[in-house]
């Protein structure tokens, strides 16, 4: 039992590793055929915080995903209290489903097409994922929609991102 999770062990890691030899791969590929500036380029690699959710994922080291997510800019679904081209009033779109335990979390992307805007009162806005938790009602998660699948971050973990924002102010 213990050589098989031995194995089982190695292979995350081995995987992990592939993940970002694999990204690095893609980028010198890509910028090798002239293509690093356009935006279809990019969209073919993941990004540094979806590459740091699926380390953390397999290392159960979350530290360097919430570093990330502090300082990444993401879309976010809202509803607009105001009127115009620029939205400055406004209350995020909240949402709930059997994936979040029918919890209530916003949903968030760094790719604007991951994010399903049904609704013509709803606007989309990109902010900086630590402005996105000291703007969150303390009883709301976020859901990150990724490339494969989706992220959860329970309201509680969100609850003590926001405590290390203000302790570090």
């Amino acid at each position: 039992m213990r050589a098989i999770d031995g194995a089982k062990r190695s292979a995350s890691i081995d995987a992990g590793v592939s993940v970002l030899n694999m990204k690095k791969l893609l980028t010198s590929l890509i910028a090798a055929l002239g293509l690093s500036t356009t935006p279809q380029a990019q969209e073919l690699l993941p990004s540094d915080f979806e590459v740091a959710v699926i380390e953390a994922k397999k290392t159960n080291e979350f530290m360097p995903v919430w570093e990330l997510l502090l300082n990444t800019p993401f879309f976010v679904i809202t509803v607009p209290m105001d009127t115009g081209e620029i939205t400055s009033d406004f209350r995020f779109s909240i949402f709930k489903s059997p994936e979040t335990q029918n919890q209530p979390v916003v949903i968030i992307s760094e790719v604007l097409e991951r994010l399903e805007n049904n609704s013509s009162s709803e606007k989309v806005i990109k902010v900086a994922g630590a402005k996105l938790i000291q703007l969150l009602n303390t009883e709301v998660g976020i859901m990150v929609a990724l490339e494969a699948g989706a992220f959860g971050i329970p309201k509680e973990q969100v609850q003590w991102l926001r405590s290390s924002i203000q302790s570090v102010h």
